[in-house]
C-alpha cells in the first residue's frame, strides 16, 4: 500500500483565484442592487423639478435682542413674487425656488 505523494501543483488547488474573487464581489452587489429595485426599496424621485435645493432654518430672536451673523454673504437674494417669498440664486439667474413650509405651503411675504 502506497500513500498519495502530494506535489506543490496540488497545494494551489484551495486557493481562490483573484479574478474571481472580484468578480463574484460585483456580482453580489449588481444581484443586491437589483433585488432592491425590484421590490421596491429603492425610491426615486419622478418629479425632478421638485428637488430641494437648499434648506433653511429661521432663528427666533426676542424684540431688543442682537443676534450675530456671519459677515459673507449667501450669493442668495429673496424675492416677493405674486405673495410668495422665493429666493434665487445670485450666481445662476435661472436657478429659483419657492420658500415652502414642512407641509409644503408656500411662505407668503
Amino acid at each position: 500500500m502506497s500513500e498519495p505523494q502530494t506535489t506543490a501543483n496540488n497545494n494551489n488547488d484551495d486557493k481562490v483565484s483573484k479574478n474571481i474573487l472580484i468578480m463574484s464581489t460585483i456580482s453580489a452587489v449588481i444581484i443586491t442592487v437589483a433585488a432592491l429595485e425590484f421590490t421596491g426599496k429603492i425610491k426615486h424621485n419622478e418629479a425632478k423639478n421638485e428637488l430641494p435645493v437648499s434648506s433653511y432654518k429661521a432663528i427666533l430672536i426676542k424684540k431688543g435682542e442682537e443676534h450675530l451673523i456671519s459677515r459673507k454673504p449667501s450669493n442668495q437674494t429673496a424675492q416677493c413674487i405674486d405673495g410668495y417669498l422665493f429666493i434665487e440664486s445670485d450666481d445662476d439667474k435661472f436657478m429659483q425656488g419657492l420658500i415652502v413650509d414642512y407641509k409644503n405651503r408656500g411662505v407668503r411675504c
